[in-house]
């Protein structure tokens, strides 16, 4: 009876993920044919790198101060 409830339980687990779905895996290759989706991408990148020497700044500041 138990070794029955839980294949049950099993068998009903497995039903559920299969079913399941990212939310946001219907937006997947959204952009594959966007030409200018690598710009994009760089123009990011350019602004990440920005505010990474600004926080690197500000640390180094921040260290400079404690001494």
């Amino acid at each position: 009876m138990l070794a029955d409830i839980e294949a049950f339980r099993r068998e009903r687990d497995a039903e559920k993920a299969s079913d399941f779905e990212h939310p946001w895996m219907k937006y997947a290759g959204v952009f594959k044919d966007d030409p200018t989706f690598e710009q994009v991408q760089a123009y990011i990148e350019q602004y990440r790198c920005e505010l990474d020497a600004e926080m690197e700044e500000y640390y180094r500041k921040l260290d400079a101060e404690k001494e």
